[in-house]
């Protein structure tokens, strides 16, 4: 045991130790012996010999602490968010009820304060729903269209909570377009998701996305006023014609990839 406490404190010498470094160590020599073990088991008694070749099955220690203080920090994390998740809903019901009071009590708006709780639940939501896709997205493919939807529902949510803000605070009469607003918001998200997750054929989604966009922003743009209603419709054609631009893009460069047998045949053979 002590080669191998001397080989561990040689390689990590120098490296500032706040804790995770001891429990590294700790794990890599309980590797070590535990491999040692299994080659005593199997046979191997020249301790010289056994020794070399368990050392050997363990060349990038500095690296390997690299891995481990990554791994470590993000169960850290995920613990912090499982704490957050279990007190923080009681803790928000006390807060937005000492803000909905508070604020109540202070403009005498009773009619309007009770956004301190929707939006406040509707935010809170929205935190959930992100932690939902987090923890999913980091799971097997199979599993992403799950997250996919959480996160649909978590732009709705925000989508909502600012929808009923404008509506009550400012008194703004197309606050109706948010929400195709928030259909955009929706396609957007899931098409950066597709994007960042290389979902496969995620071009279609693209294509499917631009169509449906391109009428909700003729809605929001024109109820808006920023754009004429008899002018804003051109969006329309203009979507099938990007998507058209896009397909023949797509396949142009799909085009370039040539099938060449003898490739396929030394993969198969390796």
């Amino acid at each position: 045991m002590k080669s191998y406490i001397d080989y561990i404190e040689d390689t990590l010498q120098g490296i500032p130790d706040d804790g995770t470094l001891y429990r590294y160590k700790r794990q890599v020599l309980d590797r070590m012996n535990e491999l040692a073990a299994e080659v005593t088991h199997a046979g191997l008694r020249d301790q010289k010999v056994m020794t070399d070749l368990v050392i050997s099955e363990f060349p990038d220690l500095k690296g390997g602490f690299e891995k481990f203080c990554l791994a470590d920090r993000k169960e850290k994390h995920k613990q912090l968010v499982n704490k957050i998740m279990l007190f923080g809903t009681p803790a928000l019901a006390v807060l937005l009820l000492v803000l909905y009071l508070g604020v109540s009590f202070l403009t005498d708006a009773w009619s309007k304060t009770w956004l301190v709780f929707a939006d406040g639940f509707l935010c809170w939501a929205v935190f959930l729903l992100g932690v939902g896709v987090a923890r999913i997205t980091a799971k097997r493919r199979l599993f992403h269209p799950i997250a996919r939807v959480l996160l649909a529902l978590a732009v709705m949510c925000a989508d909502t909570a600012v929808f009923l803000l404008v509506l009550m605070f400012t008194g703004f009469s197309p606050a109706w377009v948010i929400f195709p607003a928030g259909v955009i918001g929706i396609l957007l998200a899931d098409a950066v998701y597709a994007h960042v997750t290389r979902q496969k054929l995620r071009i279609i989604n693209y294509l499917i996305y631009i169509l449906v966009a391109a009428p909700m922003l003729y809605v929001v743009l024109s109820g808006l006023g920023l754009v004429p209603w008899n002018v804003g419709w051109i969006l329309i054609p203009l979507a099938v014609a990007i998507d058209i631009i896009l397909l023949i893009a797509k396949l142009l460069n799909n085009s370039k990839y040539t099938y060449k047998p003898e490739v396929e045949q030394a993969w198969n053979e390796n």
